[in-house]
Order: C-alpha cells, then structure tokens, then sequence
C-alpha cells in the first residue's frame, strides 16, 4: 500500500520482557557482559523507632564499678515523730528510727557477636559496592538498641540476666515482688501502682481520671510523660479529632504554603503528653515521672567494641569481636508512676512483633 513502511521483524520478538530488559538468550547473554546498577545503599526492612528508650539513652547517668553498681538509699519511714504541746511546751523525748535501706541494681551485660571472615576480605578486596563489615557492625548497634527497646517493656523479674523494665519498676507486688533487693510485701512504701484492667481510658475523660489517679497516688506529684502503643494511641486520638474545629475567617484563603491540618503528632491530657511507641504492648501503658527513672551505663562499657581476635586457634581464617553494653533501668520512687492494663477498644488490630530477636 501506498505511504506503508514495512520494517524488519525485532530479533528479541516473541521473547518474554521484564521491562527493558529482555528474556531468553538475549537477556542472558546482556546478564553475562553487564555490570548492574546497584545502588549503594543499604534499605533495612527490620526495625522499629524506639523513642523511649532514645530519650533515656539522651538523659543516661553513669555507673562504675563495685558490688551493686546502682546502690540507692531510699527512705521508707519517718526519723522523727510530731506531737501537740500544751502551755507547758514538754514534748516526748525523740527515738532514733531507722528509716533508711539501700536498694541495689547490678548492671546487665548486653552483647552481639560480630564475625568477619578472611575470604570475605578477599573477595570484596577490589570490586566492593557495600562493604559487609561495615552494614554488620552499622546493623549490630541497631540490634543491640532494639533488644534493649524491647526488653524495657517486658516483666523480667524470672530472668535476672535482663535489664530491669518498667513493669518491675511500677509494680506493686504482684509482677515482681522484689526490687531492688527490697521485698515490696513487707516495705509498702516501695511499692509501685499498678491498676490492671483498666477500661476504657482511649478518651479524654477516661484518660484525665487516670491521670489524676496516678497522681494521687504520686502524692501528688504529677508523670511527665506516658507511653501507649499505636493502636491504643489512635483510639485516644480519635477521641480528639471528634470535637476538633477548623475556622475559616471571611475573605482569606489558603495559600499554595497554607493547608488545614486534622489531628495531632503530640497528645496532651492535663497538660501531661502522651505519646506511643511500637514495642509499648497493646492494652498497657505506663505513666513515668522522669526524675525518678534513668538508664545507668556502665562508664566503662556504654556501647563499647572489643576488637577483633583471630580465630585461627580454632581453626579458622576469621576474626570475632563483640559489641558490649552494661546498663540497667532503676527506677528510685516507684510510687511515682505506674503500670496500667486492661486498655480497651485499639484503633487498629494488634500489630506484629517487632522484628528484633
């Protein structure tokens, strides 16, 4: 037909594609001749953020050596005694009470192994795209963190080798009953609040109750901060956005820089924030009073490499070195703060597990 430009059949026609590149003999011979573009990154799937555990990684004391590295004198009664005086101005005269005893942590080791074979060396030696030692020792400050994060929210009172976690700290006997070395049973001032089935505080009301309930149990003392898990945060936040208002004033318009914005990254309940993390189990939150909690790292092993050591006494071209960490979590009033159960009705449906361990 006139005007009709016929062209020769494609030699890869018929062949199956994954976008450019072609299938079948051609694309294995392309495969064979052609470096990839790999781009030199690393993207870890695993892993979650772990705020609470960052913000006392940022406010951590330190701690040194001897027995009972985080050694705590607490008072747990009065050293004198009021009376009412009469015109007279006698008054009884004064006992010595002992009101003091000390609560003692040891500091728990944390390690990850690292290995770095001697033929791995050899082959990543000149046509290296991502160093491997570099991603394992980057990945092993990660996993360290991560199975601290987790460990914080756990009960670890029957492993004695774990850091001591929030449960223990805020408990009031029935969890964990010792602390410290000090039997709550028998000291009732060393016991924390803890309120299992709690209901429905996922609102605002409900929130303030336990708020103020937390606080009087504080002595008054209010928590700075406390911890939810996301499904449970959301519930609480859903609560907001129901009776949340945006006004618009006559004559003014949104620009291209102006937006209206629903909702809130920070949740604030009688002027205390709340806010969640993923490793906060679903149904629980903790209520926390700062100045009485801290993450004690040991001065000599906060995050502490080893260096390597040559394997080859064990028949090996190897060498093997250990990430190092020696802490422990203390709380020094467990009163002022408190472990709460039984939430009710999560925005969303319980997440997995992190991915840690």
């Amino acid at each position: 037909m006139a005007g009709t430009t016929t062209f020769p059949s494609s030699p890869v026609a018929g062949l199956t594609n994954s976008g450019i590149t072609p299938g079948g003999m051609i694309g294995t011979q392309l495969s064979a001749i052609t470096r990839r573009a790999v781009i030199p990154v690393v993207t870890v799937q695993v892993y979650q953020s772990h705020p609470l555990l960052s913000l006392l990684m940022m406010n951590a004391q330190t701690a040194r050596g001897g027995v009972g590295q985080v050694t705590i004198p607490i008072q747990g009664a009065s050293f004198v005694s009021f009376s009412w005086g009469s015109f007279a101005g006698d008054f009884p005269m004064p006992t010595d009470q002992a009101a003091i005893e000390n609560a003692q942590f040891n500091l728990k080791l944390g390690m990850v192994p690292i290995g770095f074979f001697g033929m791995e060396a050899l082959v990543q030696n000149s046509e290296v795209i991502i160093p491997k030692l570099k991603a394992v020792t980057s990945d092993a400050a990660v996993v360290i963190k991560q199975a601290i994060a987790q460990a914080i929210y756990a009960n670890n009172y029957a492993n004695s080798l774990a850091i001591d976690g929030l449960i223990q700290a805020y408990d009031a006997g029935a969890n964990a009953p010792s602390y410290g070395g000090i039997t709550r049973s028998s000291t009732a001032s060393w016991q924390g609040q803890y309120y299992p089935s709690a209901g429905g505080v996922s609102n605002r009301a409900g929130m303030a109750q336990m708020l103020t309930r937390v606080t009087f149990g504080a002595g008054g003392e209010a928590p700075d901060f406390a911890v939810m898990s996301y499904p449970d945060w959301a519930a609480l936040m859903a609560d907001y956005i129901g009776v949340e208002i945006i006004q618009s004033t006559p004559r003014n318009k949104f620009g291209r820089d102006d937006y209206a914005n629903a909702g809130f990254r920070a949740i604030r309940v009688l002027d205390t924030p709340i806010f969640p993390d993923p490793f906060c189990p679903v149904g629980s939150m903790f209520f926390i009073n700062s100045r009485y909690l801290a993450l004690y790292l040991s001065q000599a092993a906060p995050l502490t490499f080893s260096g390597f050591e040559s394997a080859i006494p064990q028949g090996q071209i190897a060498s093997i070195g250990v990430l190092i960490t020696a802490l422990d979590m203390v709380c020094s009033k467990p009163s002022s703060g408190a472990y709460v159960t039984g939430l009710i009705n999560p925005a969303f449906p319980t997440p997995a597990t992190p991915a840690v361990l």
